[in-house]
């Protein structure tokens, strides 16, 4: 790319304390076009950004030590705008991120998903287990909706602060969760689940890591009941910007690999099928038994 032009366009962004909604593809075109060796340039033009007063910065400075943590993805949920005008704008940019929106369209889903199981348990308790479970957001809303709730919820998170947060924005409904601070990878569950749901954690394993957990997780699935682990995929057209300015990394994937996954892992084939939120971008292996 053009020193002009490069500079020119920082410069124009930050003259208007971040980029308008009519600027939004040409700031996807301007990141996708970059060359590796100019990563380092265009971070160090956004330095003034990139803090945690940012959700950008929030992601890029990792002031809990890892990505996609609760923090973040409580505020997509929420559509959080910092009001502080020289970020606000820079906010609003990735809400309207196609992965923002996929986020909250797998929220929508996972409430859907919960609804079904309940409105099928017939009137009999049934049990779910979230992986990864951070600020727990879905079940809240699920729980708030539905008054004649019939599952029962083990949380397994390794972050002490996102069990704190869950709790808490969670008092109201706290007897029918119980919260695990454990690592998924040693955790082995002494019961099986009617739902195993992990939303965003499975694309930060390497494959065989992923193979691992769903072959020991099925075994803690009961007859009739499934897991459904989520993943993004490899149509992400938000990934490079993702990866440039919030140095946020995924493993992305395919629906094949995905089911070549479950296959590896001794599920069979009529077992399986491939779940998708609204925009097609975040996936989600499925597994019934």
């Amino acid at each position: 790319m053009e020193q002009g032009v490069f500079d020119l366009t920082i410069k124009s962004l930050f003259e208007k304390n971040g980029p308008d909604d009519e600027d939004f593809e040409a700031v996807l075109e301007f990141v996708n076009q970059l060359e590796p060796d100019e990563v380092d340039k265009f971070r160090e033009a956004m330095k003034p950004i990139l803090n945690p007063s940012t959700l950008i910065g929030f992601s890029f400075t990792k002031p809990f030590g890892y990505n996609g943590d609760f923090f973040i993805i409580e505020k997509i949920y929420q559509k959080y705008a910092n009001p502080n005008p020289k970020y606000k704008k820079w906010d609003e940019f990735i809400h309207r991120l196609p992965v923002a929106i996929a986020v909250v369209n797998r929220k929508k889903l996972a409430k859907e998903i919960l609804a079904d199981l309940n409105k099928n348990s017939n009137g009999e308790p049934k049990s779910v287990l979230i992986l990864g479970s951070g600020p727990v957001t879905e079940v809240n809303e699920y729980l708030i909706e539905t008054p004649g709730n019939n599952l029962v919820f083990d949380m397994i998170d390794l972050d002490q602060r996102a069990i704190d947060y869950a709790k808490n924005k969670n008092k109201a409904f706290l007897k029918f969760l119980n919260f695990e601070k454990r690592n998924v990878i040693r955790y082995v569950p002494e019961k099986s689940y009617d739902l195993i749901w992990s939303a965003g954690l499975f694309d930060y394993f390497k494959d065989k890591h992923f193979v691992y957990l769903i072959k020991k997780f099925y075994q803690h699935v009961n007859t009739g009941g499934e897991m459904i682990i989520g993943n993004f995929g490899v149509q992400n057209p938000s990934r490079k910007i993702m990866e440039i300015l919030a140095d946020w990394f995924l493993y992305h994937r395919s629906e094949e690999e995905l089911i070549g996954f479950a296959k590896q892992a001794g599920i069979h084939p009529t077992q399986v099928e491939i779940l998708k939120e609204p925009l097609g971008i975040n996936l989600f292996l499925r597994t019934r038994k």
